[in-house]
Parts: C-alpha cells; sequence; structure tokens
C-alpha cells in the first residue's frame, strides 16, 4: 500500500503468526507476532444473524457485487461481496465515531513465486510485542 506518499508493504505468515511490515525506502521492517483476526471471507460468514438486506448488484472494480446491509450494536454494515468467490471486497462500517472504509483490490487467485514473500538480503528487522 501507499500511504503519505510512502510503499509500505505487509508480510504475514499465518503458520508463524508473525507480520513484518516492510519500508523499502529505509530498508527496514518491523517484525511482530499477533493473533489472528478475521479474513474478508470470515466477514461474511455468520452475517445472517443480523438480518442483512440485499440492496442490489453493483460493478465494483469490475467485479460484479452483491450489495447487502445490516445494523450491529449501533454501527451500519454495507458490503459488497464478489459474486464469483463469495466474499466481502469493500466493508463500509458507520458508527457514532464516523466511517470506516476496508476496500481490498488487486485480487488475484494465480500462483505466487514464494520469493515474493521474503524481504529483501540485508533488511534491517526491529521487533515489537505482539499486537
Amino acid at each position: 500500500m501507499v500511504t503519505e506518499g510512502e510503499t509500505v508493504i505487509t508480510l504475514t505468515n499465518f503458520d508463524t503468526r508473525t507480520v513484518y511490515i516492510y519500508y523499502p525506502s529505509e530498508n527496514m521492517a518491523i517484525r511482530a507476532t499477533y493473533e489472528p483476526v478475521e479474513t474478508a471471507l470470515d466477514e461474511t460468514e455468520g452475517i445472517e444473524q443480523y438480518n442483512p438486506e440485499i440492496i442490489g448488484t453493483e460493478m465494483l472494480d469490475g467485479k460484479e457485487c452483491l450489495v447487502i446491509q445490516y445494523y450491529i450494536e449501533g454501527a451500519t454494515t454495507k458490503m459488497w461481496i464478489w459474486k464469483e468467490y463469495g466474499f466481502a471486497i469493500r466493508i463500509e462500517v458507520r458508527d457514532y465515531q464516523g466511517l470506516t472504509v476496508v476496500q481490498y483490490k488487486n485480487i488475484s487467485f494465480s500462483d505466487i513465486d514464494d520469493s515474493l514473500f521474503e524481504l529483501p538480503a540485508g533488511v534491517e528487522i526491529f521487533d515489537i510485542p505482539g499486537v
């Protein structure tokens, strides 16, 4: 991702529960362990209990999506669920703090070379406590 003009790459190893936040321009990375969190696919599981309303269909990033909306504890959640694969590619949550948007882009289901999940040689790694 690009944040405040700087490229930041996040590498996550689900087996070891380790995440690296890599800053290529600084040749450094932050390493932390973590507890598993919901994935995009997890987001769509179990929402039936919140009586989701189907708003319609919409093309998002070239993908046909089912758009749904539901309410949980003072928050309105709207999801764009990619019909072909059945998971949310955009999630908007509006609550008393405002609007939070998560959107997944450049999704690919092709094989990826393992080397893309390794930090380049010589990267300085800083450890932080688990998040």
